[in-house]
């Protein structure tokens, strides 16, 4: 029973990390006047501390955990329209 604390704590912990790095990601692609060149694309995946993720059309993000379908996961967040539509490649 004393390592099932342990095993909690550490599942715990890399959630805690996984939300924060998630936030961290959201907050600078919605900063827009200083990190004005990065563009998104839906649907194309990208690596961020070990975990693949992608958005939707419409700004939402997505971490593609192990055993998850081809589009599914975990809801991450999301962008506002107004950011979504700065980011996204228009040609």
């Amino acid at each position: 029973m004393g390592n099932r604390g342990t095993e909690k704590e550490e599942r715990i912990m890399t959630m805690l990390q996984d939300i924060t790095e998630e936030q961290l990601l959201l907050a600078r692609l919605s900063d827009v006047k200083n990190y004005p060149d990065e563009t998104l694309a839906p649907y194309e995946e990208f690596s961020l501390g070990g975990k693949v993720y992608y958005f939707t059309p419409g700004g939402f993000l997505y971490r593609k955990d192990p055993g998850t379908e081809v589009l599914g996961g975990y809801f991450c967040g999301y962008l506002t329209d107004e950011v979504w539509h700065y980011r996204i490649d228009n040609d």
